[in-house]
């Protein structure tokens, strides 16, 4: 599925899902308008104040990039995207405040080298169009960031240097409602998505490692995909 697709499809589910919970319990329609509130995409309820932020930010991939594109301090990047057709994306780099220094894959499997320096805008701007790969993914964290595939664990802690929140992430635990409706719009009857994300307080996530399996509507393989990212502090 085209990831603007899924994108799309994804906020149509979420609203098609609250729908469906207000039909089946009407006496736990304010508990759940109140936790679909807490689990709402980014730019809606759940920024409306930090301190819940700082509970549950779950995965935000804006916050990556706002960390490529204006370094608050020394750290390495990588990005890894592995699919089962062969194309690969790999990104990696070394960010301070003022310089980045790395290299991107080419479909050929060489590396091309990316150098920039904060004084020259142009340089960092092409650095940055080569190191930011990850945008790739955010139709496929828009399937479960915020419901019932993303769980809080209790082992978070220091990570790459970054104290972190840490999720599980695994589409069996949705419920039969959910299942139905993104089993036909998103991953296909038999698809899933599991792995783990250590996220900052701010949702930046600082380790993930995610598998993504998607099907047609006849159960057949579409193609799987194996996600991986890392900021470590220097």
């Amino acid at each position: 599925m085209n990831p603007v697709y899924r994108v799309i499809a994804s906020t149509t589910i979420v609203v098609v899902i609250i729908a469906a919970s207000a039909c089946t319990s009407n006496v736990s329609s304010h508990g759940s308008r109140e936790k679909n509130a807490t689990q709402a995409p980014p730019g809606s309820a759940r920024n409306a104040t930090a301190a819940h932020m700082n509970e549950d930010p779950g995965i935000d991939l804006n916050c990556v990039y706002k960390h490529l594109q204006n370094p608050p301090e020394s750290f390495h990047y990588v990005y890894k995207k592995t699919e089962s057709n062969g194309f690969n994306v790999d990104q990696e780099a070394d960010f301070t405040p003022q310089t980045i220094d790395g290299f991107r894959l080419e479909p050929t499997g060489t590396h091309h080298p990316l150098h920039a320096t904060r004084p020259d805008s142009s340089s960092w701007q092409a650095a940055l169009a080569g190191l930011t790969g990850i945008s790739g993914m955010s139709g496929t964290v828009s399937t479960f960031n915020h419901n019932s595939a993303m769980r809080r664990e209790s082992d978070g802690g220091q990570v790459n240097g970054y104290e972190t929140i840490h999720y599980s992430v695994d589409t069996a635990r949705w419920d039969e409602t959910t299942r139905q409706i993104l089993g036909s719009m998103t991953l296909g009857p038999g698809g899933f998505d599991k792995g783990d994300a250590w996220v900052t307080n701010e949702g930046c996530p600082v380790k993930l490692a995610l598998d993504d399996e998607m099907h047609n509507k006849d159960g057949s393989l579409i193609g799987k995909v194996h996600y991986e990212e890392a900021m470590v502090k220097k």
